[in-house]
């Protein structure tokens, strides 16, 4: 009993997501054909910068070190329909789920009607 015990707690991996609060980060490819394009975080602000240079700013809330929710920032940018309906239904909840060198692995829900959108997705540091 006490080898099983031992054996599950070394197979969980601890995250250390303070890495993720602060910096420049990359979104690559993704397999649904998103261009890639840059996050700049200072803690509870984001911008992101698509491949046309077109920037997006957003608010984070977090919830733990690994979690947190992203609202789109309506007071840096004027918001479209689909994301002042996002804020509206409670913004975009992110979980880091793996850590793999300077890359950060996630899963992204949006809650509402049709059921929650997930997306899986990779962020890494630059």
């Amino acid at each position: 009993m006490i080898l099983l015990l031992v054996s599950i707690s070394s197979c969980s991996q601890k995250l250390d997501c303070t890495g993720i609060k602060y910096g420049y980060f990359i979104i690559p490819n993704d397999s649904e054909g998103t261009q890639p394009y840059r996050i700049i975080r200072n803690d509870t602000l984001q911008t992101e910068v698509d491949s046309e240079g077109i920037e997006r700013y957003s608010k984070i809330k977090w919830l733990n070190d690994c979690s947190y929710i992203l609202f789109y920032d309506g007071d840096k940018m004027t918001l479209n329909d689909f994301q002042r309906k996002v804020n509206r239904i409670g913004g975009v909840i992110v979980e880091i789920t793996k850590i793999e060198d300077n890359c950060f692995y996630y899963t992204s829900n949006i809650k509402g009607d049709p059921p929650s959108e997930r997306i899986d997705g990779v962020m890494c540091k630059e």
